[in-house]
């Protein structure tokens, strides 16, 4: 445990030194709003004083000496900080204000540094409790470890005050774009995103189907055409090496049969087809773990380092849920562990403000019956990934179930049922599946 003797790491010298920068220059101030918090100050006095700064720049209000000094004695801290000795003992320390950016990384560091510590004071009081397991406190101490790094308390409500103005402001944009405006991931595919509203930050989406229906297709599809292609996409694939799957992108990307991209076998024009697909996807943030054991925690903790790298993470793809464990031993109650590894798939959305898709197989149900075509009730394992799910899609082709041998090599008309859809509408829309180029399409009867 640590030594209350000691004292936490600070440096007085560079705060009172950044909140000088401040007052004498907008664009040091601008630069500094951008790396501090009023939290990483260490002098609660100057935390305040900071806090004060910001709150005349929301409201408009210039910053200098004399409206800074004003607003200080409103709140009774002009006194408190050392009065007018204090200000100019501040300002005379500053010699330019092109260094602000560098105190401020100081302040910085040394907030980090608090934050670790109480971390770990907390880690170590949780390793006393008996009680918890392993994994969960696993679990717990990356949480606290991940929380101290992005400089926030874990699991602190948010206040209506807080939350309100950036929830208002999204539905004022909708409303001036007359109700067309679009945010989440978007799919890529008209008919759908119209129905889903694309796929928002902080959704679980569940992407069903029965084996070889195209639902890791459907999924590389949405993650290499759909978003703004600028935000980076983070795949788990723990049944497909990284290598098929950008074989199957490649030749979405470049409409040359998969089966020619795989053994070689193409002309000329088809190879530069290919080249180019390959030039495309380099320059998008696709990122593939290969992940054949996959529990819930790693998951979780992989997903959590992979954001704090990768802060323009826009989507997430796991294929698929049910080859994933929970890292707990369930033994025969398969339920129960597919109801764990869910939650944490939510959680993970909900904590990165990332939308997750999952792929997940159907039972065998959809097999036995007259009609082939899937059901809500013909999720695999456990009715808790309906429950934690906002969206769950269900895909279905008739023809794979046709007697027709060709259907290999034909286009054909894919149908997505839209199950569950938590913040709007139920219903279906069609695509058409490009077979042989591992693709869907907006649907059309030309194909």
């Amino acid at each position: 445990m640590r030594n209350n003797l000691v004292p936490l790491p600070n440096d007085l010298q560079a705060e009172r030194a950044v909140l000088g920068c401040c007052v004498l220059s907008r664009d040091a101030f601008d630069e500094v709003s951008e790396i501090l918090k009023a939290e990483d100050f260490y002098d609660p006095n100057y935390a305040a004083f900071y806090k004060t700064l910001l709150e005349m720049d929301s409201a408009g209000q210039v910053i200098d000496f004399v409206t800074v000094s004003s607003a200080l004695k409103d709140k009774n801290l002009y006194d408190r900080l050392g009065g007018q000795p204090f200000f100019a003992e501040m300002l005379a320390g500053i010699s330019s204000t092109v260094t602000a950016g560098h105190y401020a990384k100081i302040v910085s560091d040394k907030a980090l540094r608090r934050r670790f510590i109480e971390a770990g004071d907390k880690i170590s009081g949780l390793a006393f409790k008996l009680d918890k397991g392993t994994d969960e406190l696993i679990n717990e101490s990356e949480n606290l470890i991940f929380s101290a790094s992005q400089g926030k308390e874990p699991d602190l409500p948010l206040s209506m005050y807080e939350i309100s103005d950036t929830v208002f402001r999204g539905i004022e944009d909708s409303y001036h774009a007359g109700g067309r405006k679009i945010t989440g991931f978007a799919s890529g595919f008209a008919d759908l995103d119209e129905i889903i509203s694309c796929f928002q930050p902080g959704s679980l989406n569940i992407i069903a189907a029965r084996p070889s229906m195209g639902k890791t297709a459907l999924a590389l599809n949405i993650a290499q055409f759909g978003g703004n292609l600028e935000g980076s996409v983070l795949i788990f694939s723990l049944e497909m090496s990284a290598e098929q799957l950008t074989q199957r992108m490649y030749s979405a990307q470049s409409d040359v049969k998969l089966s020619s991209i795989v053994t070689g076998i193409m002309n000329d024009y088809e190879f530069s087809r290919v080249q180019e697909a390959a030039e495309i996807l380099r320059s998008r943030r696709i990122h593939i773990f290969e992940s054949p054991e996959l529990t819930a925690r790693d998951f979780h903790s992989k997903c959590r380092r992979f954001k704090h790298k990768n802060p323009d993470l826009s989507l997430i793809v796991v294929d698929y849920l049910q080859l994933m464990h929970s890292g707990n031993k369930y033994f025969d109650n398969r339920q129960n562990e597919v109801a764990e590894i869910s939650r944490a798939l939510k959680s993970v959305a909900i904590e990165l403000k990332c939308p997750v898709i999952a792929l997940s197989q159907l039972s065998r149900e959809t097999e036995r019956r007259n009609e082939k075509k899937p059901r809500l009730s013909d999720l695999r394992d456990s009715g808790a990934i309906e429950q934690d799910a906002d969206t769950v899609i269900l895909l279905y082709r008739g023809d794979y179930y046709d007697d027709d041998k060709n259907y290999k090599t034909q286009d054909s008309k894919a149908e997505l049922t839209i199950a569950k859809n938590r913040t709007g509408r139920t219903g279906a829309c069609n695509l058409t599946f490009r077979r042989e180029y591992t693709k869907f399409a907006n649907y059309s009867e030309d194909y």
